[in-house]
């Protein structure tokens, strides 16, 4: 108790030197505390565009001589017809789903049938009876489809495809109405087999086909047609039927290469017939600015807590020297020196105290400025770079197709010698982007707790350093460094 009395006394009469060191804690503690308090917006920020964002693996059938159950056979039409006899079913999907961390799926296959309805044509003309087909899109759920996710199209009448449903279709307003067709009403299918599925939904389109874009019949928006896996099996009759690919959504992309490795981990499931690969460079391309900031404020606080550390004993170091007198007489008194280099530390604790508490509301202010400005150039940067890098104005939502039956060339449009035909990709991270540039930077309870738990480190390293000088001297040096 008498060393910290001491201690007070000597802050109180040595006001000069205690405004400097407050003035040193307290700059110390702002940016400190401004790095600490942006590093926690940061990871906050990256938890909250994990969750909105996600990622997803896909799940695909592998059409190549390594899968031991793939098909190629002649269709006698000049073609061939590429199959498998182990596709992705239902079972393969549950299996998968148990798989803690996947939220949902999106099965997807699709099949070239005829039907009894009146189609839109395309302007692409083909070979034959394509000119008048469509596509079947098989799918778990329509909720859940890329087609819907992505605001393609919108369930505006009826039902979406979800559990046990059998063949039930949902088509587009526009084919309804060419055909004046309205929810409960059969309309028939064809492919190997003929069945009928009944209309339980219908869609609208929000994202149209462009204006002057070459389409096939059978791609176009309005002539999609949505079928339940009970319609596939009843098309194809005894046929190993399922799905040609399934995408799994996860609620935290930075889990996917764990969730992906122990899914391919199940022992139930042949992998030689399928691939697995991952899908998150959405994440990782919105995220890039978050984690660059992150690391840049975790490098600037061990810079500003060395360089403190480094002021603050060069300060003490100094002091020091001028208190030898007053070391001396302190030993005379029979004081020991840790009492001594108790009071010491209990002059400078006692000054942070209050410099730390101030830090609070400097901080604060601070800290705010520097995240805006460090977060709007990296996102500008980034913007910049994906600009320059990806393509835009993309068909959406035929990224995923297949074309599992392969016919002779002359039945497909001629495209011009040089021309690009691989699909583009859309990618759209405005959600992500708004959610970055809004980061709330605020110093909270834990903050502090880091805070004083750093300088309450630098002030015991800092005060030991300065005060190693004088007390490695025994009483008789003290006393002959005073006369």
């Amino acid at each position: 108790m008498k060393a910290i009395r001491r201690a007070y006394l000597y802050v109180i009469r040595k006001k000069g030197k205690s405004v400097l060191i407050f003035f040193i804690l307290l700059t110390m503690a702002t940016f400190v505390l401004t790095g600490l308090s942006i590093q926690k917006a940061s990871q906050e920020a990256q938890k909250n565009l994990r969750e909105a964002l996600g990622g997803e693996f896909c799940i695909t059938v592998e059409l190549s001589e390594s899968n031991p159950y793939f098909r190629m056979d002649d269709d006698g039409e000049g073609g061939f017809e590429l199959y498998t006899e182990l596709p992705i079913t239902e079972d393969l999907i549950n299996a998968v789903m148990e798989t803690e961390g996947i939220e949902k799926y999106d099965a997807s296959a699709q099949t070239l049938v005829s039907t009894n309805m009146a189609v839109f044509p395309g302007n692409v003309p083909l070979k034959g009876d394509l000119n008048q087909k469509v596509y079947a899109r098989t799918v778990a759920g329509t909720e859940n489809n890329s087609f819907f996710q992505s605001g393609i199209m919108e369930l505006t009448e009826g039902d979406h495809i979800a559990g046990k449903v059998y063949n039930a279709a949902v088509i587009s307003r526009d084919l309804a109405d060419l055909n004046n067709l309205k929810i409960g009403d059969v309309i028939s299918l064809q492919a190997d087999k003929e069945t009928e599925v009944r209309v339980i939904g219908i869609y609208e389109i929000r994202k149209p086909d462009p204006a002057f874009a070459s389409i096939a019949t059978y791609e176009k928006l309005e002539n999609q047609i949505f079928i339940d896996t009970a319609a596939l099996h009843d098309l194809f009759g005894d046929k190993t039927v399922g799905f040609f690919e399934v995408a799994f959504m996860v609620n935290d992309p930075a889990r996917l290469d764990g969730i992906m490795s122990e899914v391919e981990s199940l022992s139930d499931i042949d992998w030689r017939a399928f691939q697995v690969t991952a899908d998150n460079q959405t994440y990782l391309d919105a995220a890039a600015p978050l984690q660059k900031l992150q690391a840049l404020v975790s490098s600037i606080i061990w810079v500003i807590v060395l360089v403190s550390a480094v002021i603050l004993s060069l300060v003490l170091i100094m002091w020091g020297r001028s208190r030898i007198h007053e070391t001396g007489v302190f030993l005379s008194l029979g004081i020991g020196k840790a009492g001594i280099i108790g009071q010491y530390l209990a002059e400078v604790l006692m000054i942070a105290a209050l410099a730390f508490g101030c830090s609070y509301f400097t901080g604060n202010t601070v800290a705010g400025r520097i995240a805006d400005g460090l977060l709007q150039q990296d996102i500008l940067a980034k913007e910049g770079q994906l600009n320059d890098d990806v393509a835009f104005d993309v068909k959406e939502g035929y990224g995923d197709d297949v074309m599992v039956s392969i016919k002779d060339d002359s039945a497909l449009p001629d495209v011009p010698s040089g021309q690009d035909t691989a699909p583009e990709v859309e990618v759209s991270i405005d959600g992500a982007e708004a959610d970055t540039k809004q980061i709330s930077v605020t110093i909270g309870f834990y903050n502090m707790l880091q805070l004083y738990f750093i300088g309450i480190a630098v002030i015991v390293l800092s005060v030991g350093v300065s005060s190693m000088s004088v007390m490695r001297l025994k009483p008789r040096e003290i006393l002959s460094k005073m006369s």
